[in-house]
């Protein structure tokens, strides 16, 4: 009797450890398979997107490519949003408090944010390269595909997150930040069929933050396009960098 009871302990107490691996690995990002070519080199900071075709915008929101099929050339683009750490080496004036290093950089108008990726050999990325690196090439609606509420959902105000924290929501190609941290400029102008002509050119594209009002907090879609004039500096705009493959 007590030999039948110890079995069926044990039988129950690996069901649990085998549900708790479960739980853990369904958290995890499944990441798509890239092989970089010979002769590039990737920094460590870095990500190397593959050329190709990927799904982009939503046949249901008419200023996005409509669901359509997309293709791109292969590029680099930060695995984080640039940090205050970061930036700070860049402009010694910019100052932050000492345990907020590793949180993202902003009140920065488009110009600085420009200068930044550009004094770094880099550039700020098109929708094409944002779009891709967030959702990858099956059309999900959220980086890490799975739909799940925001845990400060209910809660006023902003409040960002270190740029290296919640890897279960990193991209399938295992980019940080994308829909739930600050928005980031994108080196384009903001334009849409029928754009009434006062508004050409008055815009640049912010993509990746949170959607909010004054009583919820909600991920924006990875194809969900945002807009700001390029004077702005606000404490939910930062920058993510990307790069050409030479």
């Amino acid at each position: 009797m007590f030999e039948h009871r110890k079995s069926i302990f044990e039988s129950f107490t690996l069901l649990i450890f085998a549900f708790f691996l479960f739980a853990c690995d369904a958290r995890e990002v499944a990441q798509i398979k890239v092989d970089v070519p010979a002769g590039v080199q990737v920094p460590e900071e870095m990500v190397y997107i593959p050329a190709g075709d990927f799904i982009m915008g939503h046949e249901e929101e008419p200023r996005t490519q409509l669901g359509k099929t997309v293709s791109s050339n292969a590029y680099l683009i930060d695995r984080f949003e640039v940090s205050r750490e970061q930036y700070k080496k860049f402009q010694p004036k910019h100052t932050f408090p000492p345990k907020s290093a590793l949180y993202p950089v902003t009140h920065v108008s488009y110009a600085e944010a420009l200068d930044y990726c550009k004094a770094h050999g880099k550039r700020l990325p098109t929708e094409v390269e944002w779009e891709k690196a967030a959702r990858g090439t099956d059309g999900r609606k959220w980086p890490w595909r799975i739909f799940v509420d925001h845990p400060n959902n209910g809660f006023s105000g902003f409040m960002s997150e270190p740029v290296d924290k919640r890897k279960e929501w990193i991209s399938p190609y295992g980019v940080y930040g994308m829909g739930h941290n600050v928005w980031e400029w994108i080196g384009e102008d903001y334009t849409y069929a029928e754009q009434p002509e006062s508004e050409r050119g008055k815009f640049k594209v912010i993509r990746g933050g949170l959607l909010q009002t004054h009583i919820t907090i909600k991920f924006s879609p990875s194809y969900f396009r945002n807009w700001m004039e390029p004077e702005t500096k606000l404490n939910f705009i930062g920058i993510r960098c990307a790069k050409d493959v030479s």
